[in-house]
């Protein structure tokens, strides 16, 4: 078997073992993470004089360095993708030489393993290049739900921004290649890090000299909230979307009757009024009348964009809505993931956020409701009365059409 068919079959099994093994709590260590490491390494190892077997098998490696989660997890995972690549390369016949180098390097990304030559220290960046990139925010969110899902232990946002901001302080990128690539934007990975938890530090400070007001109406939520709390809020929602759909829908049908009712009377009708002047009235009011309910239904359906100046303040004392899009929109993209973090691991302030998105959802569907309200009376009585005018036009008036 050549180099080619042993790295396609290896990159085969892999994509197969995550998708039949890998238990989905692993959000972060998934085909996609292995997907970016791979790409990492070839592009830091693009102009390193390494020969193609050694390409290879780096590439090898890292498809397996992650598997042995499917195997019992973090803990010793490196020693279990080892195995498994070292089976599978046995079964494929390859050769002892190699399938001992592609071993040392799925061992090498181990945290505590400091790599030796080139290809090592290739290895190692790559597994740890997400934290030099501008996905860093996003990803350690999925790497703090991953480790949440697995282990017992809940991380209070202090305690999380300290963890990380000590492993990037400590972090260092070994080969030439990639401190040139990854350690400018890693430094400002560290500055938001700072700032986020320095914005925490203050919060929290202030927070202790705020004296509680007895007037002010009691928020409470749970500390975490049941099943039937869940199913309130996702039903609630979900009917209120329906609502709103249903009011649009509604909207949509009184726009197209009253157009097309324009349309023939505009059209058809009012070239005849020469020759018809009894029928002036009855048509003006027709016209009135459609008018009118296209204006309502237009009204009920238009979009109005109200949005909240946001501060850390005003987020974490569930003053600010990060869940509307007419509030987040304005904010930078690790801003919002940073918020989202905290609504994820925070019940209170998640549940406060949802509530308020309830609420001003039911405002927005009260005004919808109130033009649809307006434009079907208007169009029904308007109807009825046009209907009588033009009935006593002709009554009174032989039509002369």
């Amino acid at each position: 078997m050549t180099l080619k068919e042993l790295r396609k079959q290896a990159q085969e099994f892999a994509r197969h073992y995550f998708k039949a093994e890998m238990p989905a709590k692993y959000v972060f260590h998934s085909v996609y993470h292995t997907e970016e490491v791979v790409a990492a390494a070839k592009e830091l190892s693009a102009d390193i004089p390494i020969s193609n077997e050694e390409r290879v098998a780096m590439e090898i490696a890292l498809w397996f360095h992650d598997l042995g989660y499917g195997q019992g997890g973090h803990e010793n995972h490196e020693e279990r993708s080892a195995e498994l690549a070292v089976n599978f390369l046995t079964e494929a016949q390859a050769e002892p030489d190699f399938i001992e180098l592609v071993r040392r390097l799925i061992l090498v990304t181990r945290r505590d393993t400091l790599p030796e030559t080139m290809l090592e220290q290739i290895i190692k960046d790559a597994d740890t290049h997400h934290i030099g990139t501008k996905s860093y925010m996003s990803k350690l969110g999925l790497l703090r739900s991953e480790w949440e899902t697995e282990g017992p232990e809940r991380y209070e946002e202090k305690h999380w921004l300290k963890l990380n901001l000590d492993f990037l302080q400590r972090h260092e990128f070994r080969s030439p290649v990639g401190k040139s690539m990854y350690n400018g934007r890693k430094r400002k990975n560290i500055l938001k890090l700072q700032k986020q938890l320095q914005s925490l530090i203050e919060f929290e400070e202030q927070s202790i000299d705020v004296d509680v007001d007895s007037n002010a109406p009691e928020r409470i939520f749970p500390k975490r909230a049941d099943r039937g709390v869940e199913t309130m809020f996702r039903v609630t929602l979900r009917n209120h979307n329906n609502l709103s759909r249903i009011a649009d829908n509604k909207a949509n049908i009184m726009l197209s009757i009253n157009a097309i009712m324009l349309s023939i009377v505009i059209s058809s009708l009012t070239p005849k009024l020469d020759a018809n002047p009894r029928l002036i009235i009855p048509t003006i009011m027709l016209i009135v009348v459609c008018m009118i309910s296209i204006i309502m239904a237009t009204l009920s359906t238009r979009p109005k964009v109200s949005s909240a100046k946001y501060s850390d303040e005003k987020f974490l004392s569930s003053k600010f809505n990060l869940l509307f899009f007419g509030n987040f929109m304005q904010l930078p993209i690790d801003k919002f993931e940073w918020g989202i973090g905290k609504l994820m691991n925070d019940e209170r302030l998640l549940y406060s956020s949802l509530s308020k998105d309830l609420y001003y959802l039911g405002l927005v569907l009260g005004k919808k409701y109130k033009y649809l309200w307006i434009c079907y009376n208007i169009f029904m009585i308007g109807l009825g009365l046009t209907a009588i005018a033009f009935i006593y036009a002709f009554a009174t008036t032989p039509p002369n059409i």
